[in-house]
């Protein structure tokens, strides 16, 4: 087996609001838990501050240093969804309280062998706006050590490789799987030890009875002597992913920057539960000026199922360059309000010809997304003879109706493209013969059109198609000549 583990550095740093989109690093910015600095940013780090410090000591040297409490709850959320964006390259992951353990062996052919498959975990680590060390080993224990250590080689593919780097391990690093109790501390200083290669030479029957049997198990399940089982992640089984701002955003591109974040743990989300996205929601609060400012609800509804976040970060895009933010935003949240079941699309040695059903569904959902669902449309029939009544308007979005069951042959008669919205009385000569620009010359025989009886709107229709002066076709009617109303000729539609 082989495992790959991603550790988060200054995790509660990292957990911040806004670390994704680099506000923080103008910023001063420390984090405390009880009255006790855990760690600084840069700007806080140049000025002085130091991890360790009180908080009292800290604001004594920089008043202007920002500091937050410590949040757990947050930091988890953290660590989830850098699973989930990491699910895209394996389905077997473990979770630590300050990174991710994946396991990898059953994937290095898929993605092209162990090097390019750490530079896709790097890159999705840096999409989802956090920064991590890498560790690689047989082992999850030693790929642990290896990437929270200081060495500068950090990665082992082989059993002995990894063996010896773990023996040049110092022994403080015992603290990141089974942290020691001071006696054991204090033993292990006095003996002289060092390294873990040190440690590991000492008598087993000595080193357990003055040690405990727990350190003795812990260095074997890193050298692979002992089995090391760890327990599988398992998604939520619903998405929804939170960002809050660490200053208020009023433009589209810092609320871009914290969506795009969000999206790589979608996928894998969708991935590990094999299925795709049909509708997004997006909601966003407002920062409470005078008056309360609901929250913003945006909708994302696509013409066909997809787990392409490129293609989901376009139509954020487009939606959030249109829309007018009511008040500044300082929390954003991501859910999947709709999916369905999909199994991944099926590849093929040579693509057949003319296939452009998913470009067809990107660009209507580009589109929606830009103009609004209002503005684009589709025609669909209806089982009605009347001319106006037999096809109606539809948004995109909505599902397409039944397909209904017709015994009736289609018509044989032309018909035109371009319906007007209201029938349009034309003239008529000292003949009855219609006018349009000119005298019309009917080109076909009468086509008789009699329906409307079941909802008390009858129509009895004689049509026709007719040339005018202007060589251009038009499809025109009159009325039944037993109608109060007949003897008009009315134009209904153009040919293109």
């Amino acid at each position: 087996m082989l495992w790959i583990a991603l550790y988060l550095p200054q995790l509660p740093l990292q957990a911040l609001p806004g670390s994704h989109t680099g506000l923080e690093a103008a910023l001063p910015v420390a984090v405390t838990e009880q009255h006790m600095l855990l760690g600084a940013n840069r700007a806080a780090h140049a000025l002085g501050v130091r991890a360790g410090q009180s908080v009292a000591t800290a604001l004594s040297l920089l008043p202007q240093l920002v500091v937050f409490p410590r949040d757990r709850p947050r930091e988890a959320a953290l660590v989830e969804r850098l699973a989930l964006a990491l699910a895209a390259l394996t389905p077997h992951l473990s979770l630590t309280p300050d990174g991710v353990l994946l396991e990898v062996q059953s994937t290095l052919r898929l993605f092209g062998g162990i090097h390019a498959l750490l530079h896709r975990a790097q890159a999705l680590a840096r999409t989802s706006g956090v920064q991590v060390r890498t560790g690689c080993a047989p082992t999850p224990g030693a790929a642990w050590l290896f990437a929270t250590s200081g060495l500068a080689r950090r990665h082992a593919l082989q059993a002995r490789s990894s063996a010896q780097q773990l023996d040049r391990l110092p022994v403080a690093s015992l603290a990141r799987l089974l942290p020691p109790s001071p006696h054991q501390s204090e033993l292990l200083q006095a003996l002289g030890i060092r390294t873990f290669g040190a440690l590991r030479a000492l008598p087993r029957a000595g080193l357990q009875r003055r040690l405990g049997v727990d350190l003795g198990q812990a260095l074997d399940r890193c050298y692979g002597d002992a089995p090391d089982p760890r327990p599988w992640f398992v998604p939520p089984e619903h998405f929804l992913a939170r960002r809050e701002l660490l200053q208020r955003a009023d433009e589209a591109a810092v609320l871009m920057a914290a969506v795009e974040a969000l999206l790589p743990a979608l996928r894998g989300w969708l991935q590990l539960r094999w299925q795709a996205v049909t509708v997004l929601a997006l909601r966003l609060r407002h920062e409470h000026g005078r008056e309360p400012c609901p929250d913003t609800r945006l909708r994302l509804q696509l013409s066909a199922p997809s787990r392409d976040i490129a293609q989901l970060a376009l139509l954020w895009r487009e939606r959030l360059q249109r829309h007018v933010l009511a008040a500044p935003v300082y929390e954003l949240a991501l859910e999947l309000e709709a999916a369905v079941p999909h199994g991944g699309t099926p590849g093929e040695l040579l693509p057949a010809p003319g296939r452009q059903d998913g470009e067809h569904a990107a660009l209507l959902d580009r589109l929606t997304a830009r103009l609004g669902s209002d503005h684009v449309q589709r025609w669909v029939p209806r089982a009605d003879h009347r001319p106006e009544h037999a096809q109606r308007v539809r948004s995109v979005g909505e599902p397409p109706p039944a397909p209904f069951a017709t015994t009736a042959p289609a018509p044989s008669a032309p018909r035109p493209l371009w319906l007007l919205p209201l029938p349009l009385p034309l003239a008529s000569d000292a003949l009855g013969r219609p006018r349009h620009g000119g005298p019309l010359r009917v080109c076909s025989r009468a086509e008789r059109i009699e329906a409307g009886w079941f909802d008390g709107a009858l129509v009895r229709r004689d049509y026709h198609v007719a040339e005018g002066p202007d060589h251009r076709l038009r499809w025109i009617y009159r009325e039944h000549p037993g109608d109060a109303s007949s003897g008009g000729w009315f134009l209904h539609g153009w040919f293109g």
